[in-house]
């Protein structure tokens, strides 16, 4: 690995601005890594970053879709298939329709698992497919705009990269299944994940939602939590009924989500208070889901915030390497207000050795089947 690194040092001083040809050290990080999913990759990528200056998470995006292709089957790449395989696939291209069908079919059959996209990139890197007049109005793809389409493929939805793009959705989705790409966003946490991991209770999540800190795939307030609030408060008599008394046709004219400034004006009140409903619980949001991008922008700005001692010290440490959560070393610690020592004491079920944090111990040992047959004492132990 230090040789990894000098090298890597070297390549960066010579001043160019390309990424030099990757080091088998680092195929070996990315290959491993794809070998235990996506929170492997993320740990992997973080190792290439940090081993090489200058590289970007497109760089490793392309380089991991490249080992996948090799693994695939152990086909080899196009520029060494038989000169009779390269002579059917030009002809198939340059006749078109079911002349080409055929030639990709054949070349499909002679190496299994080949992905479908490898013989028209072929193709046109050899110069076999015709070029066609540029159609009027449509504007072609930068290599900046491919660029960031492979940095945030699998980090963000095709909606919002056609919003920083300044394209149509389906032009991204067009062009991200062109280069291979999901359009599913893979790599991030669910609203449920993220309070197992940091411990943080649903409000004190939905807080960080709410004051803008953490930022969710897609925040606009549900029609149904919307409009259940407006009857609760029509039934409580807080909001006279002539105020809100065209919510319910403005409620089935978009049944998928309104924003904050458009719930209030709906409900009668202020955009302060529907953040506040928000943190209660009494307006959902439409999708919790935080996108990997979307998490790290909140470690580096507003980590601090965290609790360290709930955290623990192997998620600390590993948030502080992967996420640049800052660590306080200079001022001692808040003192632990009582209503929450609890969380510090971790029992284990002596039933199904499910470890587990707090005052939920005892609700869980109480309905768990396992634990009447089982014998032993409950291990705790404290943080």
């Amino acid at each position: 690995m230090g040789s990894a690194m000098e090298r890597a040092r070297s390549a960066q001083a010579s001043g160019n601005k390309r990424v030099a040809a990757w080091l088998p050290e680092m195929d070996r990080i990315l290959i491993v890594g794809m070998k235990h999913g996506s929170q492997g990759i993320r740990e992997a990528t973080n190792k290439v970053l940090a081993l090489r200056a200058g590289m970007t998470r497109a760089d490793c995006w392309k380089r991991l879709r490249l080992l996948r292709e090799r693994g695939n089957g152990g086909y080899p790449a196009p520029r060494s298939w038989p000169a009779e395989v390269k002579e059917l696939l030009r002809e198939g291209y340059q006749q078109g329709g079911e002349k080409k069908r055929e030639a990709i079919k054949v070349v499909r059959n002679l190496y299994p698992g080949l992905p479908s996209n490898t013989p028209s990139r072929f193709a046109r890197r050899q110069g076999w497919i015709p070029k066609t007049t540029q159609v009027r109005g449509r504007r072609p793809w930068t290599e900046h705009e491919e660029r960031k389409l492979w940095e945030l493929a699998g980090y963000e939805t095709a909606a919002r990269i056609a919003e920083r793009l300044g394209r149509s959705e389906g032009a991204v989705r067009f062009r991200l299944k062109s280069l291979g790409l999901s359009v599913k966003v893979k790599d991030g946490w669910s609203f449920r994940a993220l309070q197992e991991m940091l411990h943080v209770g649903p409000s004190k999540l939905r807080r960080f939602i709410a004051e803008g800190s953490l930022r969710v795939r897609d925040p606009r307030i549900s029609a149904t939590s919307l409009a259940a609030l407006r009857d609760d408060r029509i039934a409580a008599g807080t909001v006279a009924t002539e105020a809100v008394e065209g919510v319910p046709q403005k409620l089935r004219k978009n049944g998928n989500g309104y924003s904050w400034g458009s719930a209030a004006r709906l409900l009668g009140t202020d955009v302060e208070q529907v953040r506040e409903w928000i943190v209660e619980g009494k307006l959902k949001i439409v999708d919790g889901f935080v996108t990997e991008r979307a998490f790290q922008n909140f470690c580096k700005s507003h980590g601090s915030e965290l609790n360290d001692a709930f955290l623990g010290k192997e998620v600390r440490d590993w948030l502080v390497r992967g996420y640049s959560l800052p660590v306080g070393t200079d001022s001692p610690a808040p003192p632990m207000p009582g209503n929450q020592k609890h969380a510090l004491v971790t029992r284990q079920c002596p039933g199904c050795r499910r470890p587990m944090r707090g005052n939920i111990f005892f609700r869980h040992i109480k309905n768990c089947k396992l634990t009447g047959t089982a014998g032993g004492r409950v291990l705790a132990s404290r943080r």
